[in-house]
């Protein structure tokens, strides 16, 4: 009858370990790549977060008397450009969050767009202004979400 041989069963039981250890190991090739571009979508939705949010208080602060309606379509097409930017950046970062931007964005429009022509600009003054701050707390709420 043969004995098993304990010399073997050390580098054996190594090469087990060895083999089981660089099988599952936590980082692959593939999962290293999904995460540096999972964190430049994130830098992306920042930095549209930032120029959104910088055109809205632009856009607040040409809310004052003495503005022309050109100088305040002029911030509000600012606010739109940067807005589109946004939701094109933020779409696979927080959803909800956008989803949020989004509807006090629709908001922030109609006020914006039910100020007649003819109505002086300091009636329309502090609708606007709660709208824009509306849509700075939905961004805030996404640069949060984003961790920016």
């Amino acid at each position: 009858m043969s004995r098993p041989h304990p010399i073997l069963a050390g580098p054996i039981a190594v090469a087990a370990s060895l083999a089981l250890l660089t099988g599952c190991s936590t980082s692959s090739p593939g999962t290293s790549v999904s995460s540096a571009r999972a964190q430049e979508n994130v830098s992306q939705a920042c930095a549209a977060a930032s120029a959104y949010s910088a055109a809205l208080t632009n856009f607040k602060q040409t809310l004052k008397p003495g503005a022309t309606v050109e100088q305040i379509n002029s911030a509000r097409d600012q606010v739109a450009k940067t807005y589109d930017d946004l939701i094109r950046a933020s779409q696979d970062v927080a959803r909800d969050e956008v989803d949020a931007v989004q509807a006090a964005e629709k908001n922030f429009d109609r006020a914006v767009k039910a100020v007649p022509d003819d109505a002086t600009l300091t009636q329309a003054f502090g609708s606007l202004r709660d709208e824009a701050a509306n849509v700075q707390a939905a961004v805030s709420d996404l640069r949060t979400a984003a961790k920016c």
